[in-house]
């Protein structure tokens, strides 16, 4: 017997608020029906882990032990960066390296620590 990964968990101040930005990022819909009041809101991508965003009372105070790591589907790291700038992350730590390897560590409107990779194209 095994196991898959059912959610990939967020615990926020404002899931909806989070769950839209998550939803812009990977380009799957939050669920239908969901609220700026709902205290759980989930993001079902047809091919992979629900993204799960729970209320909770504490705000976040050190790193994630777990993250996600992002690899752009149909354009250039940069680029891709870029777009994520545009719609609400930050830059933590930028580990590029002139020869085009590394990765950027970024916040999302929370805080939450992710990273962006290559491209499969730029590998």
């Amino acid at each position: 017997m095994t196991s898959f990964i059912r959610n990939v968990s967020f615990d926020c101040a404002d899931p909806y608020a989070l769950a839209h930005f998550w939803s812009e990022v990977i380009g799957h819909p939050v669920s239908p029906g969901s609220t700026p009041a709902d205290t759980e809101v989930v993001i079902e991508p047809p091919h992979g882990p629900r993204l799960y965003f729970q209320a909770v009372p504490e705000p976040k105070t050190i790193k994630n032990r777990v993250h996600i790591c992002l690899q752009p589907s149909s354009q250039n790291r940069d680029a891709e960066l870029d777009r994520l700038l545009a719609l609400g992350a930050r830059i933590q730590a930028d580990h590029r390296t002139p020869d085009g390897n590394g990765w950027i560590v970024c916040l999302d409107p929370e805080a939450n620590e992710f990273c962006l990779t290559r491209s499969a194209a730029e590998r």
